[in-house]
């Protein structure tokens, strides 16, 4: 465990040890500029010694990892958990948009290419892990000095993925290739019978329909392994009943492959903008190499340490684990109002689990994410009750109750507030 240090400038030093930290702060040679992770200023000149260190970036779908070696100590270890929500959350806001236009403006005529792209757009999704991979490089380097940057980058073949001996021309030969179109690739796939009874061509009616297992807004696609074959009554049965699907096989996603392969270039040039000469680039297969080589199970933040050619296993103590979380529910409606709801969002906001901020009669205010303890547990505010009372989430997201309590609801005044909140929860844990 080492203590972050900045000249008088605000540029950062070699990190110290906690007791020589202690010891500056006490004979006032220093201040604490943060806590998290632990930094102080000295608050006069030093010679400005540095080693050279070495940081290592796992970057992958929804998790980053990061570790910052000196020599044969790690000096900063940290695996971040990114949202996965916000391609749900855009597809929910299209939606509710199209049905307030459909209500309002049911005259105007409908709008198609009046947006264009921009050169070297990517999808939301895809640009909020793009832009958090950059931001977190840039915080690092704020407080050690400056570090040479590995980055892990890969180009993916989602089709070498899902048919390990394809080659050659069957690259250019999909699974419709002979077919005349997908409902006649589908009835060889399943040799003309119904994926949900079993049964032929019901005929009378009751033709054949083309389902999609996962729907396209929940991140499916037309590829045929994610369609079905269903008679047209099945059809309308799946739809009602929702728990038949359990009987379709869903598909595997290539989400990953995907991301990774659309931000590649991009992530090289800005780093590359930004960094100069202090970034260089190296492939999966020689992180894990080296991972194997030096014993280490497979995480982000271990890929991390891989990258950096740390050899010494032993040094790795602690560990950063962070989460990113939504501030605040801002939709001003719902499509289904929640259980027990009588009033419109905004007129409930007081008494909606997406409150930002309550103040309790004692005059204490308490934000949405805010780190406490409680009964000596350490955890984060999710969301208030009417009153006094809150949900509170450990990093791993399991509510926090109170001993002999079944219940999720904690009272406020028997809880100790140790950080106010911000979009990312922290805890620092053994490794």
């Amino acid at each position: 465990m080492v203590a972050y240090v900045l000249n008088k400038h605000g540029k950062p030093l070699m990190p110290c040890h906690p007791a020589k930290a202690r010891i500056l702060l006490k004979q006032g040679k220093a201040k604490v500029v943060q806590r998290t992770p632990f930094t102080i200023q000295l608050l006069h000149g030093s010679s400005g010694y540095k080693q050279h260190i070495t940081l290592g970036v796992s970057s992958g779908y929804k998790h980053i990892g990061l570790s910052a070696v000196s020599g044969k100590r790690e000096l900063y270890a940290s695996e971040i958990e990114l949202r996965d929500d916000i391609s749900k959350l855009l597809t929910e806001r299209r939606e509710y948009r199209r049905f307030r236009r459909y209500r309002k403006t049911p005259y105007r005529k409908p709008r198609f290419l009046n947006r264009r792209r921009p050169e070297g757009w990517l999808p939301p999704s895809v640009r909020a892990r793009f832009e958090h991979t950059l931001k977190w490089i840039e915080r690092l380097t704020k407080f050690l000095p400056d570090p040479e940057i590995i980055v892990e980058i890969a180009r993916f073949d989602t089709q070498k993925l899902q048919n390990p001996d394809v080659e050659g021309e069957e690259y250019q030969k999909g699974n419709l290739y002979g077919y005349a179109n997908v409902l006649e690739y589908l009835l060889a796939r399943e040799n003309g019978k119904c994926q949900l009874c079993g049964k032929g061509y019901g005929g009378n009616g009751n033709g054949w329909q083309i389902h999609h297992i996962i729907p396209r807004s929940k991140g499916g696609t037309d590829r045929p392994d994610n369609l079905a074959l269903l008679h047209r009554k099945c059809h309308e049965k799946i739809h009602r009943n929702p728990k038949l699907m359990a009987k379709l096989k869903k598909p595997k996603l290539y989400k990953e492959p995907a991301y990774l392969n659309s931000f590649r270039l991009q992530l090289i040039e800005e780093l590359k903008a930004l960094l100069k000469d202090r970034v260089k680039f190296t492939y999966g297969y020689l992180t894990k190499i080296h991972r194997n080589k030096i014993g280490l199970p497979k995480t982000h933040a271990n890929d991390a340490v891989a990258m950096t050619g740390f050899t010494n296993p032993k040094d790795i103590d602690i560990i950063t684990i962070i989460r990113q979380v939504r501030k605040k529910k801002r939709s001003l409606h719902e499509a289904t109002p929640r259980k027990g709801r009588t009033k419109p969002n905004t007129e409930a906001k007081r008494n909606s689990k997406n409150t930002k901020q309550i103040r309790t009669k004692d005059g204490k205010l308490w934000c949405l994410w805010d780190k406490v303890k409680v009964d000596g547990q350490v955890g984060f505010i999710s969301g208030f009750t009417s009153g006094s009372y809150a949900y509170i989430q450990d990093i791993n997201g399991n509510y926090i109750r109170l001993a002999g309590k079944n219940y999720k609801q904690v009272p406020l005044k028997q809880t100790i507030l140790i950080r106010r909140n911000n979009n990312w929860v922290e805890r620092v844990m053994m490794a």
